[in-house]
């Protein structure tokens, strides 16, 4: 399946809202707002809408929205919260506030801000593993289904990845998986086996060429091979994760690390250098691949805007089944909306919750962020906008989702480290299974310090 069009905008998000039959002045709107843009029109479709929503307040002077979405580095997300900002200020008179708070400061500042008063009233969307963290600080407000309106839409999969120690927290609107990009110019047809990615990446591959690329030392991508191979982070227990049981250096595990090591060292298939340098790599793939120079690329559905700003003739599919028959599973992720458990606007936040989970206000989230809703119903309207919205949801399905519990911030580094030495230095099969093992040693070192 394969997307070539402009940048998702504005004008995006009104066809998809006129695909899932969002009230006739709120599009006319969004269409005066947009004008300007030039991107086909889609053929509107009449899907129900099960999560209608009229926020109904109390109405406040400000409700303040912490966001790691940035107008400088993700316009298109900040643009699509903006404008349900702006909507749901047009119903009840409330103003809404944006911040955008770096990802790689925001659990640390949002734990201080918080308690003391000054942190925001809602916060989101972030990854559903942020939950037990958050949680277990007290920092994230509870909810029932009661509370939240449109739960009867959502799977009760996508509610488990969202429910900590039994209670539910925050709303789930869109979900996430890597999926298989290929420029159509290089690599036409999707590979469906690894044997065969091998052999399309390996004809692609001349001068400048590379036929595949992945961050190769980052344990969010690695995760998609340690799975496949048997592996697993936390024992899943009939739905309770077990984090005195750790399988990353299990016989899945050693294999998933050597067949890593094995298609760096042996260049089976050839794949760039620069994927070994850890904090570097994804932005010299996102250079090459823009440039036209990459074949093959496991990414997430968040990179389709560069590609298409870059005038990249790309495709998508699903991850291929590894030597052993096995697909690849990925970490899969719900992007969910959360309230301040500290906060003292907390009847009109979780208004604005809702209206977060409204058909209207998914409409506009889901072209903005180019990632598939969790609402059943309106699944297929999302496909209408973006057809490659289907391969995620399809590799959804086989993706494992990532573990929700405050535990697994304690797993990346060991974990991330052994692998780069492992993949990196190329070490004997015998050191593969000692430096997991030591990763595991670290970790449960590290949980039990934390």
């Amino acid at each position: 399946m394969s997307f070539k069009n402009d940048p998702v905008s504005r004008r995006t998000a009104l066809k998809y809202a006129g695909a899932l039959g969002v009230a006739a002045g709120a599009a006319a709107q969004l269409r005066a707002a947009s004008a300007q843009d030039a991107t086909p029109e889609a053929t509107a479709v009449e899907y129900p809408a099960p999560t209608a929503y009229t926020p109904a307040g109390p109405q406040v002077e400000k409700l303040v929205l912490w966001t790691r979405s940035s107008p400088d580095s993700s316009p298109n997300e900040f643009n699509a919260l903006q404008e349900v900002a702006a909507k749901y200020t047009e119903y009840t008179g409330t103003a809404v506030e944006l911040v955008t708070v770096p990802d790689g400061d925001f659990r640390s500042r949002l734990s201080l801000a918080a308690p003391g008063g000054d942190g925001p009233d809602i916060f989101g969307p972030v990854a559903h593993d942020w939950i037990g963290e958050v949680a277990l600080q007290g920092i994230a407000a509870p909810f029932t289904t009661d509370d939240l309106v449109g739960f009867e839409d959502i799977p009760q999969s996508t509610i488990d990845a969202v429910t900590y120690n039994g209670q539910m927290y925050g709303y789930p609107l869109m979900s996430e998986s890597l999926i298989l990009f290929h420029n159509n110019d290089i690599v036409a047809e999707a590979p469906a086996t690894w044997d065969d990615l091998v052999t399309k990446a390996t004809e692609a591959t001349h001068d400048d060429v590379y036929g595949f690329g992945f961050q190769a030392v980052e344990p969010y991508y690695l995760g998609a091979f340690f799975h496949g191979f048997g592996s697993y982070i936390f024992k899943n227990n009939d739905g309770t994760l077990d984090y005195d049981d750790i399988g990353l250096n299990n016989e899945g595990g050693v294999e998933a690390a050597k067949f890593v090591r094995d298609m760096v060292a042996n260049q089976v298939p050839p794949i760039p250098e620069d994927v070994l340098d850890q904090p570097n790599a994804g932005g010299f793939l996102d250079g090459i691949e823009d440039a036209g120079l990459l074949g093959m690329r496991i990414n997430g559905p968040w990179r389709e805007p560069g590609l298409q700003t870059a005038g990249v003739n790309y495709g998508v599919a699903k991850l291929p089944t590894l030597p052993n028959g096995n697909p690849l599973q990925p970490f899969s992720g719900i992007q969910v909306m959360e309230m301040n458990a500290f906060g003292e606007q907390q009847d009109a936040a979780k208004d604005l919750i809702n209206y977060f989970g409204s058909s209207e206000a998914v409409a506009i989230l889901v072209a903005g962020f180019n990632k598939p809703p969790v609402h059943m119903s309106l699944r297929d309207a999302a496909v209408e906008v973006n057809p490659n919205l289907a391969v995620v949801m399809d590799q959804v399905v086989d993706a494992v989702p990532m573990p929700n519990i405050p535990q697994m911030a304690q797993v990346w580094t060991p974990w991330g480290d052994a692998v780069l030495g492992i993949v990196s230095g190329n070490v004997s099969d015998d050191e593969v299974q000692s430096m997991l093992d030591t990763a595991v040693e670290q970790i449960k070192a590290n949980i039990a310090a934390n």
